[in-house]
């Protein structure tokens, strides 16, 4: 292997290595890569003074304000002060620690110390003063610093001892504790440091080094060497002595520790978060978005996220699914427009003041006036070089450091406003712009445009395909050229898609794949299909900008709201007809992107490196992901836990078993997954055992309800996950009892047996008693009869008279159903019989005098979408407002009547096509106007109209065809319109 091919492979592992780094986890990244957010009282803290922070076994963070101490879930703050629940005697909450049995110590002001336990709160007895510190030692004794009482230990018995001045402190005010490896507790207080040996002897340390004063902080490192902060910097004790950690942190007071992993953590009074590792020391200040830069509280979480607490409120450090590069790590600008990976695994950056270089020396800005400026495009030329094109200056090729060739209008450039270029296999280079296409073969060039068959001039990508040719998307469509040729292929007909933003074809050159303003199109080449995936199967939203495939499988789109991951498999399945709503992951600011809004209309937008990793061309910044990254996220066994119970209305305290009362009508369960990286977007599933089958999707909605269960035992599941991850780890469970009413219960139902046969049996002898009675009654009637049939004569004459009124009032009757036969009940217009018969009897009449006459269809847009999301109430609401409103803008002379579900149909008598597209018109803008407030708000209404003219010869039905075919036209062509039967 040859010098040069050695010095190549060295070069290219460098900057795989450089780009790597650009995905190194927080625990190996640089302090600034870290992912930040912050939290105030604007966001639910009672206080944004953080005096202390914790984490308890069943995943809840905690945290201490002067307002009480505050449990968060990753959505919400839940604050706990003094009172009966808590027994505190102060919300003033300064200290948290872990109980020795896994409780939580919380510690108030006036000396209150409570545990809270699965849900419950003991008090301790009342310590002396404020508690600064606590500590549980190996042996399970409690350790409590306070603030001018002393030090006091409480054993197992709850027995105390105290350590004061008479025992050998010097300061009563203790600051910080520690224990170490061979079970000293260090004290570190405000005149010294100290230490409490195996004998509960205190004494004041004799290692020498330390400066006097206070002794803020304490922990051990990795060794197991005590780490002190002072007022005057951070030590480590070395044998004998204690040694400055670091020369710049002379003179700077140390507020807070903690050791994670190889990284040591410094929390200041006034100068931020250092931290000492493998980059040395590192500084995050105010100007880094630190809310303070005095330092309360340090904690790492289960996640490996860093809190810090502030004097401003809460802040976080963690690591992010994408890393985004800006001005802060040397772009020109962070206005990116085209990202570009080339074939030596470079990084091209184009932004709105040049473009910038990602390679083994790092990030750089290239040279040249022209490309100076803003960039719409790039594309890797076939002998190294780089054509660079800009917004107006047409398109320029860098190569060795420097503008060697250049290409404006003046030289045949349609236009100086270069969205995409491509270097073709047969060595011409094809230019998009904003005025068409040109093509370039030395001095010579081919253009493209409208009237040669591109869709629109304003063109934005290209694509050279496997077998078929090469692709060219614009303004208003796609097109093809091949052989010479421009075929345009109309996708039109997909939602009204328009916009081609970007071209990709699939790995298996199979098929390609369309970005635009309605939706991803794939158009599969063997048998020419077009398909959409767009909002009506699960897509969040309109417009995307670019398409790409990574190397496990998934499709990555970027749009202005995020970037969205899919599965290639699931969606190929889709639009293969197997039907279903798309699942995917959507990214954004909470995942690392400075800015949700990636850009599109330049090319390429998107690029992938060799190894996967995504770049995205961002309104603020070049954002890149690994996507094997994505499944560290996924792997976290996230806690649940069930937070409310409520049962018709009351709360009630989750427990192991619920005993509920007889005849519940409504049960929910509110939860939470503790998981604190991307909170609103955990992902939730539950099993009522005894009701579900299997598990129930939740999505991100952290509640369930149930309606109407039957009397028995039931047991409550939940699990959560972030989107990417799995289901695994426990559940949630909270078991409850519904007791049946009393006609539920067996026994009721064997009284009642019972008693029906005694009834029975009474019943039986009542009915010989009434058969005798009856027997009687007999002879009395016959003789009443006979006296009756005496007055029956007189009686015929009223009867007769009686007998034409009810024959009056049953002619009347006859007549009212003759006319509800002939009404629709719900709108009160003619129904589809008395249509028929209108329309038979307009057929005789325009056959007899030749006169014209029309039929209009009319049926409301996305009608079920009202009854699904409002109600069938509604629904008819809206359908007696349509019917009103048809009947008020018709004419007299014609007849209005519901066809059917949510179609009209109306019959327009003396009316030819022209007067009939009008009054058409009218109707459906009288429709579109209709205000629905008082039914739903936001509820608008929309029609599509089909008109169809009588032609001489034709019968009824053909003439409903027409208008039905019109009708399905208007549907078709995107709704709300009116279309005439040719």
């Amino acid at each position: 292997m040859s010098l040069k091919s050695v010095l190549r492979i060295f070069a290219l592992a460098c900057l795989l290595n450089l780009l790597n780094s650009v995905f190194a986890l927080a625990s190996d990244g640089r302090l600034h890569d870290f992912f930040r957010e912050q939290w105030t009282t604007r966001d639910g803290l009672p206080h944004n003074t953080i005096n202390s922070i914790a984490q308890t076994k069943d995943g809840y963070l905690w945290f201490a304000t002067w307002e009480g101490v505050s449990r968060f879930n990753g959505r919400e703050f839940k604050a706990f002060g003094r009172g009966h629940l808590t027994k505190l005697p102060d919300d003033g909450v300064y200290t948290l620690e872990q109980n020795c049995d896994g409780g939580l110590l919380v510690a108030s002001a006036r000396g209150g110390i409570s545990i809270q336990h699965n849900g419950a709160w003991q008090a301790l007895e009342i310590a002396p003063a404020l508690i600064r510190s606590m500590l549980c030692d190996k042996q399970g004794n409690l350790w409590f610093g306070t603030d001018g009482a002393g030090l006091v230990r409480q054993d197992n018995e709850g027995n105390r001892t105290y350590f004061a001045a008479e025992q050998g402190l010097s300061s009563l005010s203790i600051f910080s504790l520690q224990e170490d490896a061979q079970g000293r507790i260090w004290v570190g207080t405000a005149n010294g440091l100290f230490v409490v040996d195996d004998k509960q002897k205190i004494r004041l340390t004799e290692v020498p080094g330390l400066p006097s004063g206070p002794i803020f902080a304490l922990t051990l490192d990795n060794q197991q060497r005590l780490l002190v902060g002072t007022e005057a910097g951070a030590y480590r004790q070395d044998r004998d002595n204690f040694t400055l950690l670091h020369g710049q942190l002379t003179d700077i007071a140390i507020s807070k520790l903690l050791m994670d992993e190889d990284e040591l953590w410094l929390g200041t009074i006034g100068h931020g978060v250092y931290r000492l590792g493998r980059y040395g020391l590192e500084h995050l200040g105010q100007q880094d978005g630190l809310p303070n830069e005095r330092i309360t509280a340090m904690f790492k979480d289960s996640e490996n996220s860093l809190w810090l607490g502030t004097n401003g409120g809460l802040f976080r450090l963690r690591d992010a699914a994408f890393r985004t590069l800006t001005q802060a790590q040397g772009l020109t600008d962070n206005f990116v427009r085209t990202v570009l990976v080339d074939t030596q695994q470079r990084v091209w950056i184009g932004t709105s003041k040049g473009v910038n270089l990602i390679d083994e020396s790092g990030i750089r800005v290239l040279n040249g006036e022209r490309i100076s400026q803003t960039i719409l495009s790039l594309a890797e030329a076939p002998d190294g070089g780089l054509w660079v094109g800009t917004f107006t200056h047409g398109l320029v090729k860098w190569q060795d450091g420097q503008e060697v060739e250049f290409i404006a209008r003046d030289d045949g450039l349609l236009s100086n406003e270069v969205r995409a270029i491509l270097p073709a296999k047969d060595g011409r280079l094809w230019v998009a712009t904003a005025s068409g296409v040109n093509i370039f073969k030395g001095k010579q060039f081919k253009t493209l445009k409208v009237e040669d068959g591109l869709p629109s001039d304003f063109a934005v990508a290209l694509l050279e395909t496997s077998q078929h040719g090469i692709w060219i998307g614009t303004a208003t469509g796609v097109a093809r050229w091949q052989d010479g040729k421009v075929y345009p292929l109309d996708i039109s007909g997909l939602d009204g898609a328009q916009f081609v933003f970007d071209l990709y074809e699939q790995a298996d050159k199979q098929a390609l794949w369309m970005a635009t303003d309605r939706g991803l199109i794939r158009y599969r080449y063997r048998d020419g299909h077009l398909a959409i995936l767009g909002r009506d199967i699960g897509m969040p939203f309109d417009k995307y900008f670019q398409v790409s495939e990574d190397l496990l499988g998934n499709l990555w789109l970027s749009s202005n709201r995020g970037v969205l991951r899919l599965s290639f498999a699931q969606v190929a399945g889709i639009l293969d007809g197997q039907g279903g709503q798309v699942e995917y992951s959507l990214f954004g600011e909470s995942d690392g992107m400075v800015s949700a809004q990636a850009n599109g209309g330049s090319n390429p937008a998107m690029s992938l490196n060799a190894q996967g990793h995504v770049w995205v061309a961002t309104s603020k910044g070049a954002s890149v992901v690994k996507p094997e990254r994505l499944r560290q996220f996924g792997d976290y066994n996230m806690p649940v836990v069930i937070e409310h119970v409520q049962v018709d209305g009351k709360d009630y305290i989750p427990s192991e078993r619920l005993i509920l009362p007889e005849g519940v009508s409504r049960i929910e369960f509110q939860f939470a997954g503790l998981g604190y990286v991307v909170s609103q977007r955990i992902r939730y599933r539950t099993r009522l055992d005894g009701f579900d089958k299997a598990w129930v999707s939740r999505g991100t909605h952290n509640s369930a309800e149930y309606t109407s269960l039957a009397p028995g035992e039931y047991r409550f599941h939940v699990m959560a996950s972030y989107p990417n991850g799995e289901w695994v780890g426990t559940d949630a469970q909270i078991t409850f009892y519904i007791p049946p009413r009393v006609w539920q219960r067996t026994g009721f139902w064997l009284a009642l047996s019972v008693v029906f046969v005694l009834l029975l049996i009474v019943a039986v002898k009542w009915r010989l008693l009434a058969l005798q009675r009856a027997s009687q009654r007999l002879q009395d009637k016959v003789e009443e009869q006979t006296l009756a049939l005496r007055q029956q004569t007189f009686s015929l004459q009223q009867a007769n008279w009686d007998k034409s009124q009810l024959l009056e009032k049953i002619r009347q009757q006859a007549e009212a159903f003759e006319q509800q036969a002939r009404q629709d009940s719900l709108t009160g217009l003619a129904n589809r019989r008395a249509f028929d018969e209108a329309l038979q009897r307009e057929f005789s009449r325009a056959n007899r005098q030749t006169a014209p006459f029309c039929l209009l269809l009319l049926d409301l847009d996305h009608f079920k979408q009202i009854n699904d999301n409002w109600s069938h109430a509604a629904g008819d609401a809206v359908l007696q407002l349509v019917a009103n409103t048809l009947r008020h803008h018709s004419r007299e002379v014609d007849l209005v009547a519901r066809w059917g579900g949510e179609e009209f149909a109306v019959l327009l008598p003396n009316t030819d096509r022209e007067a009939g597209v009008k009054l058409a018109e009218r109707l459906r803008l009288a429709v579109m106007h209709i205000n629905c407030s008082e039914i739903a708000t936001g509820l608008t209404l929309s029609a599509s109209l089909g008109l169809a003219e009588y032609r001489h010869g034709q019968n009824t039905e053909q003439l409903l065809q027409a208008a039905d075919t019109a009708l399905y036209q208007a549907k078709q062509g995107g709704r709300n319109m009116t279309c005439v039967a040719s």
